[in-house]
């Protein structure tokens, strides 16, 4: 008699998952920094001095839309997923956007109007040059709105996603704060008070994806699009270690660096301070407020592992 073809052997689900979630981190890190230094050498070789600071924030949204498209393709080709299971319904993108923008100014606003005036007793000049201030305020808020969805699509659409369709939401509201507090550990200042905020952000922003924004994505995009454009262009502090300068910010508000670093952030921005930690917790409670969302119906999205 004939015999049987053996069937084909196929990696555990859970192992294709953490394979995928790699390609997909590494896959990101790769693109970013190859379109960042093409830009980092276009700018300094090409552009005029005094316009390099606004090219530097646009070309951050260049090299970070780059970074999306290689997600999305992935997503969408190798995963076999579509877009609005990412998190990309385009209905209600404009009303989330905005209250996640609205949002992450009275968190910013807080944080820099009430600890950093009141508490730390912070300094506050304001750029001499308006028509530049005026460029890199419009500047700065066109690469910060790429530059936010890209980190967003990446741990609170690919990553969140992929986790919780194999092992439920805790873990990936966990996994995906994790990966995010990683990927910034390297920043220059990185400290523990970082580390925590870090942490508590991507937690903050997943459940405000899946219990205020039933899903989608828009409203994280505005919230952290915001976030950073508001203290590194507006008030001109540093954004995750990354620092500003006062040509390339409306405000520059310098903290009282005597006080203990996490009032002041030690060198790390806003995200090094406990007014941050104040305002992510109650970014958390707020959002575990609203009704727990039914679970989803994923037959026909689930990532794909090999043909039968």
């Amino acid at each position: 008699m004939p015999r049987q073809p053996a069937g084909r052997l196929r990696p555990p689900a859970g192992l294709i998952v953490v394979a995928r979630l790699i390609a997909a981190s590494l896959g990101y890190l790769a693109v970013f920094s190859t379109a960042s230094l093409v830009l980092f050498f276009t700018g300094s070789t090409v552009v005029p001095e005094a316009a390099r600071g606004t090219f530097g924030l646009v070309s951050l949204g260049v090299a970070e839309a780059a970074a999306i498209g290689m997600v999305v393709l992935l997503w969408r080709f190798v995963d076999g997923q579509p877009l609005v299971a990412l998190g990309l319904e385009p209905d209600p993108a404009v009303r989330q956007w905005l209250r996640g923008a609205g949002i992450a100014g009275l968190m910013m606003g807080f944080i820099v109007l009430a600890w950093y005036t009141l508490v730390d007793g912070a300094s506050w000049e304001v750029n001499s040059d308006p028509l530049r201030a005026g460029v890199v305020l419009v500047g700065g808020l066109a690469g910060f709105a790429i530059q936010g969805p890209a980190e967003e699509i990446l741990f609170r659409g690919y990553i969140l996603e992929h986790v919780q369709a194999q092992w439920g939401l805790r873990w990936a509201v966990a996994v995906s704060a994790v990966a995010f507090a990683l990927f910034h550990a390297l920043n220059p200042a990185f400290n523990p008070v970082a580390l925590i905020n870090l942490l508590l952000f991507g937690v903050a922003t997943a459940l405000y994806k899946v219990r205020v924004d039933q899903g989608q994505l828009w409203g994280v995009f505005g919230l952290h699009s915001v976030w950073n454009w508001l203290q590194q262009v507006v008030f001109g502090l540093p954004n995750s270690g990354i620092l500003s300068t006062p040509d390339n910010a409306l405000f520059t508000v310098r903290p009282d660096a005597s006080l203990p670093e996490p009032i002041w952030g030690g060198g790390f921005g806003p995200e090094g301070t406990l007014a941050a930690s104040l305002v992510l917790l109650a970014l958390i409670g707020a959002s575990l407020r609203q009704p727990s969302p039914a679970r989803p119906v994923r037959s026909s999205r689930r990532p794909r592992t090999g043909r039968g």
